[in-house]
């Protein structure tokens, strides 16, 4: 069986991906089969200790690294300083340029690109101007440590402080509170390394975007000889193991607990460990909560896991309170909420993952492991295997956890009830309707943002092996959804790929819908339209001030003039219609899906009930006059 697999990978008949799970299945663990995939895929020409190269441009020598990355695409939007780099691409046609309309579309496709794929993406976009309209989706990347190496290139050395035109001095300091790394190449002789040096900090854990300045002269500069150390000879999977003490801790505490508590982070569903989880959890008989819903993390513990409650909101209600809780690779975890805890402050806390600036959090934490989530969850089922658990404690508390999550479906059946034949279309109506048109192994980018909420509530997600999996940003920059879908299908394409925004949303980052079409892809892109911003609505509602008085919401309609954005997508050559009735939902989710599985993209515009603070104010915007 494992030589089937080897050949297959060999001969491309399945993905990365697709052996790494395999072998997993297998009992192979994700470290070791990280390493045999990376032996039977190696290059002869990478086992050798360097590349050498002669009579070469700079623009030769990026091609050259990108290919010892094995990086397939450059999602780029270039201008006269990069024009020695993209030319140089003509002798390389196994790498591919993905042309975008706007630097913020082409830095949210490689996001999505990294994200699905686990590789390194490369970005290409010009000199100042192209840094500051990609910086708002690079924060994105840096949030959800996204492997993304940023290229940009400046204008030629030695013009500095010149004036010249889009100058580029000091620009990599603009990205650089936003990036592992963010420098500039400044000798031909050493672009090879510096190139080398981006990739491998950008692909090490915990990853994250790193931002290369080339000026125009080193990118067309030549070279007679020069050597490229190969990726082979710089990648490492090396994980951050946790010191056995601590596991020892971890391992007595949890065999004497009540009542624990698991909350499954954003690390796991990016670098693994949610399989783990699940087996912790039945191990313990324990309940699960996810990340605090203001962490907008990826959706990756099994929703229809018995005792799992979602993204965490507000604080739970046990019959027993929670005496030990495991924080596994949680983002922004906020003890507190409105001055309610959300976790009893007498709980012993077992935290643990790679990202210091999370472990750091003001909270206290009675063990912290900085460690990768993966291995620490792991050693702490080995441990706890070895323990004489008491069977009818975990019976108990199974059965306890189970009467919890049954009651949060109970209120969320009852609320999709009473709203099911709401007109405008209820947001709950349209993530129940969309849960039951997608793929059960779907890819999900979501950007909601006042709609998460019933999205994370309906939708249902299950990544461990082939079930659905979440992409969410949290970096807080609209324009990424549409853009990251369409990465997430290059590198998925064998996945059905459903983008699910708000309508505020895909206006910031539309123009990606031309490179969708460009490459027909065929994407699912649903718009949650209630023609407004309703997040900062309630946030002004929330104030009970003058706009909340007056009626008078500064800043929130989107409705007059109402946007057509399914005519936007005809104009880009994608097709698509609007939704207004709930009757019609589910005929035209079916369309959508039908378009997607011939090949093309569909654009469906359903038109929501505004809900929330502020709803029910009469409609008003700034062209009007006021009283």
């Amino acid at each position: 069986m494992i030589r089937e697999i080897f050949q297959q990978l060999l001969a491309g008949g399945i993905s990365r991906r697709d052996f790494m799970r395999r072998t997993g299945e297998m009992g192979i663990g994700a470290v070791a089969a990280n390493g045999l995939a990376r032996a039977v895929m190696a290059d002869p020409a990478e086992a050798a200790s360097t590349i050498t190269l002669s009579n070469v441009t700079g623009g030769d020598i990026t091609c050259e690294t990108l290919k010892s990355w094995g990086v397939k695409y450059v999602f780029g939007n270039t201008g006269a300083y990069e024009a020695a780099f993209v030319d140089a691409m003509v002798d390389y046609p196994e790498i591919q340029y993905v042309l975008g309309l706007q630097e913020g579309s082409v830095m949210a496709m490689a996001d999505g690109y990294a994200r699905v794929t686990g590789e390194t993406a490369f970005v290409n976009v010009h000199s100042i101007t192209g840094t500051a309209n990609a910086l708002g989706l690079i924060v994105n990347a840096w949030a959800d440590n996204s492997a993304v190496v940023v290229s940009v290139g400046f204008s030629a050395t030695g013009s500095d402080n010149l004036g010249v035109f889009t100058e580029t001095q000091k620009v990599e300091a603009i990205p650089e509170l936003y990036t592992k790394l963010s420098f500039r190449a400044s000798e031909l002789n050493n672009l090879g390394e510096s190139m080398r040096q981006a990739f491998r900090l950008a692909s090490m854990r915990p990853t994250g975007p790193v931002f290369i300045g080339v000026p125009a002269d080193i990118w067309a500069g030549k070279l007679e000889d020069t050597e490229i150390i190969p990726a082979a000879r710089t990648l490492s999977d090396t994980r951050v193991y946790p010191d056995t003490g601590a596991i020892d801790q971890a391992v007595k505490w949890l065999a004497e607990a009540e009542n624990p508590l698991l909350i499954s982070g954003a690390e796991l569903p990016r670098w693994g460990g949610l399989e783990e989880m699940v087996e912790l959890a039945d191990r313990l008989g324990a309940t699960v909560s996810g990340d605090t819903s203001s962490s907008r993390s990826s959706m990756g513990f099994p929703t229809d896991h018995p005792r799992y409650l979602g993204a965490l909101r507000r604080s739970l209600q046990p019959d027993k309170p929670f005496d030990v809780v495991v924080l596994a690779g949680a983002s922004r975890l906020s003890l507190a909420r409105g001055g309610h805890p959300l976790i009893p402050h007498d709980a012993k806390i077992i935290e643990f993952g790679i990202r210091e600036d999370h472990l750091a959090r003001s909270y206290p934490a009675d063990l912290a492991i900085w460690a990768d989530a993966e291995v620490t969850l792991q050693k702490i089922n080995a441990g706890l295997a070895k323990v004489n658990l008491d069977a009818g404690q975990i019976a108990a508390r199974a059965k306890a956890g189970a009467a919890l999550k049954a009651k949060r479906q109970d209120a969320l059946k009852l609320k999709l009830e009473q709203v099911y034949d709401q007109a405008p279309i209820a947001v709950e109506r349209l993530a129940a309707e969309i849960d039951k048109a997608l793929a059960s192994d779907a890819i999900v980018v979501t950007e909601g943002v006042s709609s998460d909420q019933a999205i994370w509530n309906y939708v249902g997600f299950d990544q461990p092996g082939d079930g659905r999996q979440h992409l969410i940003s949290s970096g807080g920059s609209l324009g990424w959804g549409v853009g990251a879908g369409i990465g997430a299908k290059l590198g998925a394409p064998d996945k059905q790929v459903a983008v699910l925004m708000g309508d505020g949303s895909f206006q910031f980052g539309v123009q990606a819908l031309w490179t969708a079409k460009r490459f027909d892809l065929p994407i699912i892109f649903v718009i949650f339209n209630n023609r407004g911003y309703q997040a900062n609505r309630w946030a002004i509602a929330g104030l009970q001030g003058r706009g909340a008085r007056s009626g008078q919401y500064i800043g929130i309609s989107l409705d007059d003039p109402d946007i057509d954005h399914v005519a936007i997508a005809r104009g880009y050559g994608i097709d698509g219609e609007r939704v207004t009735e709930p009757g019609d939902l589910a005929a035209a989710l079916q369309r959508a899906t039908e378009a997607e599985r011939s090949g093309r993209a569909y654009v469906l515009d359903v038109i929501i009930a505004k809900h929330g603070g502020g709803a029910d104010a009469p409609d008003w915007h700034e062209g009007q006059k006021r009283a």
